[in-house]
């Protein structure tokens, strides 16, 4: 398919939008949910998840012309019971601090795509291909003051496969909340034949952990989305070269039981300073950060449900890339754990290293995560494996695939597992020019399929 058709506006069309309130109202004791330091140093960006489902078949309804205004119904449905338990993405951000949960709703479309699944899901660039999916223009845009703070789409295929997009404030939740909410509204929507009452039951953390009385509120940040002269790509990690590669690093690194993020993040970073560098005759020092999700960290620990941006990071010294010794992936690796086994063992609210980086940004007057250092250059990883994106079955079965749209920066991986014990996917977002020497990098494209 060419890149033409999947831009041109015949291609999807709306057969409906409308906005889903909650099916009871928020009491008023949770009016008013307060975001915690970390929230607020956020931007009000939308994280942008996709889940793709081959032919769906309804079990009590066969497949006629008004299948897909069912599933679309029931999808609402069940989206507003969801949202009793998830009230805050059915507010809207009354200021930097505060989400008014006033139940104004969440935006729903439906959509028709005029071709067939397999042709986006094999597309030669899939990255560009499963935007489709997405409300133009929205993955990973800033939702400003009034605007919704989740926004959903369900995309029916002429193949019968549909697509169920996702777009929800990073203000109220990481990855992990979204992976929950998911499951969520999945579990409400299969079983609602069902006369067994379920109700979800998140727990938003809120400012109660990392609050703002001990830190004092932010002004409002906003980072945008800056994808020019970038270019993403999706690369598959089978299981059987994983293995093979993190057998090769324990035994040259000394690290046990290398897990699988550590030794992708670790190969990204050395072939992307490597691309890099390919480009320039001089080539600054590099950095990579990665994100932690702390909820196992606390003290008590906190479980999966907890919803919020219950969030660390840590990062490794600067390293010169043109030194090969300090390159080598078994050394990257044993700095990776010893980042990780430093952060495990920090108290994970008063050391919480990505506070401490809010704090030391603003005492600088920088934006978070912005250059601190222009002779030294950022990467970034976030990693998603474990969260169960592929378990999420709304009665038609798990999804064929589980996409992140593009971005949302320069240097960004993602790291996914591949759906279920078939390996792990990493996106990958670089400049065009340092694209073209990574995805020709020999080490990298032996361990990817």
């Amino acid at each position: 398919m060419a890149f033409s058709l999947l831009s041109s506006p015949s291609l999807v069309s709306i057969c409906d939008k409308s906005y889903i309130k909650p099916s009871s109202l928020t009491p008023p004791t949770h009016r008013f949910h307060k975001l915690s330091f970390i929230e607020q140093s956020f931007s009000s960006m939308y994280i942008p998840l996709a889940l793709f489902y081959p032919k769906v078949q309804q079990r009590e309804h066969s497949n006629n012309s008004h299948e897909h205004s069912h599933i679309a119904n029931l999808l609402q449905t069940s989206l507003s019971k969801t949202l009793v338990s998830y009230y805050p993405y059915a507010g809207v951000l009354r200021d930097n601090s505060t989400v008014d949960c006033n139940d104004m709703g969440a935006e729903f479309s439906s959509v028709r795509i005029k071709c067939h699944m397999s042709e986006i899901l094999d597309h030669p660039d899939a990255s560009h291909a499963e935007s489709i999916v997405f409300p133009k223009d929205l993955p990973w845009a800033n939702n400003y003051e009034g605007g919704n703070l989740l926004v959903a789409q369900v995309s029916k295929f002429d193949c019968g496969g549909i697509a169920i997009s996702v777009c929800l404030s990073h203000k109220i939740g990481d990855g992990c909340s979204v992976s929950s909410f998911l499951n969520d509204w999945a579990s409400l929507t299969r079983n609602h034949t069902m006369t067994t009452v379920i109700n979800p039951s998140p727990r938003f953390v809120g400012d109660s952990i990392f609050s703002t009385k001990t830190y004092g509120p932010l002004i409002y940040p906003q980072f945008v989305s800056n994808l020019s002269e970038c270019i993403q790509k999706r690369l598959i990690f089978p299981t059987a070269k994983l293995d093979a590669l993190r057998a090769k690093v324990a035994a040259e690194s000394g690290v046990e039981n290398p897990t699988r993020a550590e030794v992708v993040s670790a190969l990204l970073f050395k072939c992307a300073t490597k691309a890099a560098s390919s480009t320039t005759t001089s080539m600054c020092p590099s950095k990579l950060i990665n994100f932690l999700n702390v909820r196992t960290m606390m003290k008590p620990r906190l479980p999966r449900s907890a919803i919020g941006n219950v969030l660390s990071l840590f990062s490794t010294s600067a390293i010169n890339t043109n030194n090969e010794e300090e390159m080598i992936l078994p050394r990257l690796v044993h700095n990776l754990r010893k980042g990780v086994e430093v952060a495990s063992k920090k108290e994970q609210v008063q050391q919480n290293e990505f506070i401490l980086q809010v704090i030391d940004s603003m005492k600088k007057g920088k934006m978070l995560f912005e250059n601190k250092d222009e002779n030294c250059t950022m990467y970034a990883c976030s990693n998603l494996c474990k969260y169960p994106y592929y378990s999420v079955d709304f009665g038609w079965g798990k999804p064929e695939r589980v996409s992140l749209a593009n971005g949302p920066l320069k240097n960004f991986f993602f790291l996914m597992d591949y759906q279920t014990g078939l390996g792990l996917e990493a996106r990958v977002m670089l400049h065009k020019q340092h694209m073209s020497a990574f995805e020709c990098d020999e080490e990298l494209l032996h361990f990817i399929s």
